[in-house]
């Protein structure tokens, strides 16, 4: 579940995102009230089994019933973790269109709940989610050649470090670079650090925290935030808490 309002005095509604129908809205009647149906189960973090009904004429179905196969609701006792997995469920409630089936995008957003509960929390498992994400979206980020001139010389890109270019959903060349509008730099560490986690299981990216200097991953932070705001109408609340964790303005 990506989350749920109140509706009236027991009523809620809900937004689901199921591997079958991607996105969508439910009302659940006396939500608040019913355990037979739902249980303690319309929390986030809840993986489960939803039965519903459309109807005629509305984009909102009914959530008939709700039965829970995988409860995660006990990152709740750890902030970090919390906050991690809250991002990723805001992303994808942020980034996908409603009614629209994204089975790729269902099994990652699974896979970050299963991760943020067997691991440690990590910066590098984020990363590997977000690019895992753009690319399922037809966003993916362009991090092997130059945006601008195309160049797909490694060495060309890691030499002063590239610059992001965010609207072009990739990286320069510093030559490239010098004739665009200043963004952030990525090194060459970061880079070969995000390609590293780019197509590797959540589980695998945690390793990385120990190889990758500070600054490296803070760039790395840096250019996939600048590349997903071009995808967003307004900042996300997630991460914000994030950001106020970790001590920054």
């Amino acid at each position: 579940m990506l989350g749920s309002v109140a509706y009236g005095e027991a009523d809620r509604i809900v937004t689901l995102f199921s591997r079958d129908l991607g996105k969508v809205s439910a009302l659940g009647r006396a939500a608040s009230k019913s355990r037979t149906r739902f249980g303690a189960s319309l929390a986030p973090f809840v993986v489960g089994e939803a039965a519903l009904e459309e109807r005629h004429g509305s984009e909102l179905y009914v959530l008939l019933r709700f039965e829970a196969r995988e409860d995660h609701t006990g990152l709740g006792g750890d902030v970090l973790r919390l906050a991690h997995a809250s991002y990723g469920t805001e992303l994808v409630h942020r980034l996908t269109a409603q009614r629209q089936a994204e089975p790729t995008i269902y099994d990652l957003l699974v896979e970050l709940y299963r991760t943020a509960v067997a691991s440690a929390p990590s910066a590098w498992v984020l990363r590997a989610f977000e690019l895992r994400l753009l690319e399922a979206l037809g966003f993916a980020a362009a991090l092997t050649r130059c945006v601008v001139c195309g160049v797909t010389d490694g060495a060309a890109l890691d030499e002063a470090g590239a610059t992001v270019v965010s609207e072009r959903g990739g990286l320069a060349c510093a030559r490239c670079a010098a004739s665009l509008r200043a963004g952030n730099v990525l090194c060459a560490q970061a880079r070969r650090a995000l390609l590293a986690v780019a197509a590797a299981p959540l589980a695998s990216a945690p390793s990385l925290a120990g190889v990758v200097d500070a600054g490296a991953t803070t760039r790395a932070r840096e250019a996939m935030h600048a590349l997903i705001a071009e995808h967003l109408t307004a900042p996300l609340r997630s991460l914000e808490f994030i950001r106020q964790l970790r001590g920054q303005p």
